[in-house]
């Protein structure tokens, strides 16, 4: 069997419809985010999720130190948040980079405008090839029945409809 080249793996993988979530933390008054499609439930009881964190990510540090994460599931229209936090080489500050937040119980910011958050905090870090696996209990969490989600699909964004 000859092995999957790391372009038909990504092709593959950009069939799979998924919604699309920001990560974020704060840690010694400095926030931080990514969007990361790596993202899924893990748990009933106790309320876990996990994230994959790439290695050499200001994430990769920073969540750990902090112990804390928060998740912002996209709403349809927010495709620029999606586009912003997906560039690397932006350095943490103070603020998330001009972006509308608010917090729950983490402090961690949350995006102003999603369909749903989820704020937790760390459990464990776990290895991952070229990743780290970042397990997260969450303590608090809310959604918005009125708005759509947004979706990635086929390295485009896309909407219910």
């Amino acid at each position: 069997m000859s092995p999957v080249d790391a372009d038909t793996f990504k092709d593959a993988l950009a069939s799979w419809a998924s919604g699309v979530t920001v990560l974020t933390t704060e840690h010694e008054g400095q926030v931080y985010g990514i969007t990361a499609s790596s993202f899924s439930t893990l748990s009933m009881d106790p309320l876990l999720v996990l994230v994959c964190i790439q290695n050499g990510n200001h994430l990769e540090r920073m969540v750990p130190a902090s112990g804390k994460f928060a998740v912002s599931v996209l709403a349809e229209g927010q495709d620029d948040a999606s586009n912003h936090f997906a560039v690397s080489g932006r350095d943490p500050g103070p603020e998330l980079d001009g972006y509308d937040t608010f917090t729950d119980q983490t402090g961690c910011p949350i995006l102003t405008g999603s369909i749903a958050h989820l704020d937790c905090e760390l459990e464990t870090v776990v290895p991952g090839g070229d990743h780290i696996i970042a397990l997260g209990r969450v303590v608090g969490a809310a959604s918005d029945a009125d708005r759509e989600p947004l979706l990635y699909f086929r390295r485009g964004y896309h909407g219910l409809d």
